[in-house]
Order: structure tokens, then C-alpha cells, then sequence
């Protein structure tokens, strides 16, 4: 169920075509109409044929209530706010007021310059889009319409938009929750289930994936079998946004529904996916993004010998370092059962060292680097442990037990590995550490 709904408008036409849309969204609560006023003239008057006309302040006022009038007559509460942008960033303001509020969903028009000019977006829209934490309706009216501009809503739930939705499939978590949120929603008649198959090197490898991708899609077909809603199964090979943008015009879908990050986006640090974001580039239909809650599963755990080739991978973008089983102990910390943080410990003749601790760019600030570091001491922590440390991370090594010590402390074996410095570290950037063992 959806709310709580946050609506910007700037009282043009476009923003008052989208206001419309509102009563279309099933089980719509509380609709916050939202307006940014430029602070800066916000109380100034100009002077038009002799005579003082209302200030932006005063026209923004008499606006929302006008506004708020429409849909309460629609049967749907209502609450006007009008915010000072004080020099702010609208879309700032909107997503700070969002946040705050708590909102399940951002409805905004997608007013920009047309496919000509290859942008589709408003500044606003783009920035909303890009980093808003609920889920955002992107509404791209038919330029018909404003020529014969929709009736005002008579009542709740009495349009169309969710009629016909076409959801794309790629059998992900957030897609699985997406589903599930969407089959909750009353009102859907027809739904079109698209799975976009991307890759296949040979025929074999095609017809495969298509005959894969059919049960799948069935087995969701299957779970929607309430008797009242149309299902349709499409199967296709290419691009994924732009299958999905040319699907929906042929299909004549009402609404695009699709999660914000798809398989390949949702864990890691992105503020949209790929493919959701070329969507809302292309599509000329309203497009519904879900923002999903999603759990990630995260492991930190001992590599076993057979997986070493998936952490030399994630070296080759470190120092290009080797996994030696005969010497090495190698932990990981899996998303999602991906590989994303590496650490390794190697036994030296005189002791043992840690090295090799290395997040993929996308996956950092996110504490995998101290779950993978915890891991590696619990299971070699019961001997003495060494290590050079880069100066930035050895506050982040002492808060795991380590302890700065000077270069001829450390084992022959492992000092030797820097033996290039000639026994001046200083100029190197590294600090040589050591970890007690532990009593226990």
C-alpha cells in the first residue's frame, strides 16, 4: 500500500496534468502537495499596466489551495506545503522534506528538451531520480494532452495508469519483492511479464536460456493466478532498457513497474541501476521505480583452495598478487555469494603475515574490510601476526589489535620483503605492525 505520497509542483501545466495521476495509484493515503518557492522574490510585486499584481508568495498560496481543492474533492487527504528554497537546490529540498516525512512515493513529471536533443529529463526529475531512497513515479505526458488536457478526477482509483503494466523480470531479490509488492496493489487488469535475455554465444546456449527463462516466468504467472488479472509472458534477446522501452509503446502499456536496481546493480553502491535509469532516459510511459528493502547477504569466511583464483582476480586491480596454497590462508567477505574483500595470511619461516586486504571500488565504506580483517584474526590470531601497514589505515589496525613496532622487530622473512628501502621505511609510506597473540 502506498501511504504517504509527496507531490512537487510548480503550477505549470505539465505539474497539473501529473497532479491528476494521483487518484490512479491504488489505496493512495495522504498526498503532501509540495511547492519550492524562490526565496529570493518571493515577497517582491511587480507593477503591470499601473497596477500592483500579487506577490509569488501570495500566487503560490491561492495555487496549492486550488490544487488542494481538486483532490480533496477526489476523496483524498490532503496537506499543503509551501518551503522557502532559500538558495537551495529544489530537488534537494524535495528529497530532505521526503526523508523527513517518511514518504513511500515521489510522483514528478519528466519535463526536458525531447529525443532531438537526446535529454529527456528536467534537472529537478534527474536529480530525484538519481538519489531518492523511496520509490519515484516518473510521469511523461503525451504532448496531446496539452491540447485537451485530462477532467479533473471525479474519484479515487478511476483511471488507468495501472491497467496494463508491464514488469520486467531478471529473477533477482529486489524483482522477487517488487512482485510481490505489485500483486498487493487492486486495480491491476493486465500484467506483461518481459524477461530480456542479454547473452547467449551459440543457438544451443540461446534456446536454453529461453527455456529457463519460460518456467521462471511461469512460476510467477502461476503465483499471480487469481482469476482476475491478465497475464502475458514475453521472451526477448538485446539491450534490456531498450527492449523494455520499446515492449511497453508496442504492447501499449499504461505503466512501467520495475525496481530501481536490477540484478547486476543492487549490491553494490549505486544510486540507481543501469538499466532503470536508460529506461527513465527513453520511455515516453509512465514509469513506476519500486525502491526495495533488501537485506543483503554478506559472509565473511576462510576461502576454501578452490576459490583462490576469485580473489587473484580481485588483486589484479590491488598489486597483482598470487594465492600460494601451500603457504597461504585466504579470507573473503561474499555479497550475495560475489566476492567483493580479500585478505590473505601467509606463513613465513619466522612467523606470519598479513597482506592482501583489498575492497573492489564499488563495495567500499561499507565495513567489509574490518568483517574480512576480524575473520582472518579469529582463525590465525593465536600467533603473533605481522604486518606493514600504509600510514593512512594504521588507526584502522590498531582498532584490530595491532600495534606499531620498529622495522627490526619484525621476522627476517618478512622484513626481507622490504629490503628495497635498505632499512629506511620512512620514505615508503608504511608502518610495520604486529598483533600479540592471543592468550586464550
Amino acid at each position: 500500500m502506498v501511504n504517504k505520497i509527496l507531490l512537487p509542483t510548480d503550477f505549470s501545466e505539465y505539474a497539473r496534468m501529473t497532479t491528476h495521476l494521483v487518484t490512479e495509484i491504488p489505496d493512495a493515503g495522504e498526498v503532501i502537495l509540495l511547492h519550492v518557492l524562490d526565496g529570493e522574490s518571493a515577497s517582491s510585486r511587480a507593477w503591470l499596466g499601473g497596477q500592483e499584481t500579487a506577490s509569488l508568495r501570495e500566487y503560490a498560496e491561492r495555487s496549492l489551495h486550488d490544487d488542494e481543492e481538486r483532490l480533496t474533492r477526489a476523496g483524498i487527504p490532503v496537506k499543503a506545503v509551501l518551503v522557502a528554497g532559500d538558495h537551495k537546490d529544489p530537488a534537494a529540498v524535495i528529497l530532505g522534506l521526503a526523508r523527513r516525512e517518511a514518504v513511500d512515493l515521489i510522483i514528478i513529471g519528466a519535463r526536458g528538451k525531447g529525443l532531438v536533443e537526446g535529454f529527456l529529463l528536467g534537472s529537478v526529475s534527474s536529480e530525484i531520480l538519481r538519489h531518492a531512497t523511496t520509490s519515484v513515479l516518473l510521469v511523461r505526458h503525451p504532448s496531446g494532452w496539452r491540447l485537451a488536457p485530462p477532467a479533473p478526477p471525479k474519484g479515487r482509483n478511476g483511471g488507468r495508469l495501472f491497467s496494463r503494466v508491464l514488469f520486467p523480470v531478471d529473477f533477482s531479490k529486489p524483482c522477487d519483492e517488487g512482485f510481490a509488492f505489485l500483486r498487493s496493489l487492486p486495480g491491476v487488469s493486465e500484467m506483461i511479464l518481459l524477461h530480456v535475455i542479454t547473452r547467449a554465444d551459440t543457438r544451443q546456449e540461446l534456446e536454453a536460456a529461453i527455456q529457463d527463462s519460460y518456467q521462471e516466468l511461469q512460476s510467477l504467472w502461476n503465483s499471480l493466478d487469481d482469476g482476475g488479472t491478465k497475464v502475458t509472458i514475453l521472451i526477448r534477446f538485446g539491450r534490456p532498457a531498450e527492449m523494455i522501452s520499446r515492449i511497453a509503446e508496442k504492447e501499449k502499456a499504461t505503466l512501467i513497474f520495475m525496481p530501481r536496481f536490477g540484478a547486476s546493480d543492487f549490491i553494490k553502491t549505486l544510486p540507481i541501476g543501469s538499466t532503470a535509469r536508460e529506461v527513465a532516459d527513453q520511455t515516453r510511459i509512465p514509469l513506476f521505480l519500486f525502491y526495495p528493502e533488501i537485506r543483503l547477504e554478506v559472509v565473511a569466511r576462510e576461502l576454501d583452495r578452490d576459490e583462490f583464483p576469485g580473489a587473484e582476480e580481485i588483486w589484479r586491480q590491488y598489486h597483482q598478487q598470487t594465492a600460494d596454497p601451500g603457504r597461504d590462508r585466504v579470507f573473503g567477505v561474499l555479497v550475495e555469494g560475489i566476492l567483493v574483500t580479500v585478505a590473505r595470511c601467509r606463513r613465513h619461516p619466522g612467523g606470519l603475515e598479513v597482506d592482501g586486504v583489498f575492497t573492489l571500488d564499488e563495495f567500499r565504506e561499507r565495513g567489509y574490510a574490518r568483517e574480512v580483517m576480524e575473520e582472518l584474526v579469529s582463525a590465525c590470531g593465536r600467533e603473533p601476526l605481522y604486518m606493514h601497514s600504509t600510514l593512512p589505515l594504521v588507526e584502522f589496525y590498531r582498532q584490530l589489535g595491532f600495534e606499531e613496532i620498529g622495522e627490526d622487530e619484525l621476522p627476517p622473512g618478512i622484513k626481507s620483503r622490504f629490503d628495497f628501502a635498505m632499512g629506511e621505511l620512512d620514505g615508503t609510506n608504511v608502518q610495520p605492525m604486529m598483533r600479540p597473540a592471543d592468550r586464550s
